[in-house]
């Protein structure tokens, strides 16, 4: 009937597979947005990276912002790990630049 709602969708039903990307926790998982990368750098083998973002805290008696940065998150990984998030930052890079006007050859 036109008038029932539609049943609830299940969202996330993946089960976990040995060798597998198990996406069952992927709920709790953090969303981290950042700003800025404004340090970085390699110790005995590790990769490591840090996020900041920027707070806004309204603004002075003159009008002008009031804003601070905070660190959000230390990124650590090996070599072979960083090479594949670089993999995916080059391949948003990628989609992010403007399509060429005109016709396709």
């Amino acid at each position: 009937m036109a008038d029932e709602p539609a049943a609830p969708r299940i969202i996330e039903a993946i089960p976990s597979v040995s060798g597998g990307l198990s996406a069952l926790a992927s709920a709790n998982a953090p969303f981290i947005f950042f700003d800025n990368s404004p340090f970085f750098g390699l110790l005995n083998g590790i990769c490591q990276i840090t996020l900041e973002a920027n707070r806004n805290f309204g603004a002075d008696a003159d009008g002008k912002p009031l804003i601070d940065r905070a660190i959000v998150a230390h990124l650590r990984c090996n070599v072979a790990a960083l090479v594949g998030l670089r993999k995916v930052i080059d391949g948003i890079l990628l989609m992010a630049e403007p399509k060429p006007e005109g016709p396709a050859n």
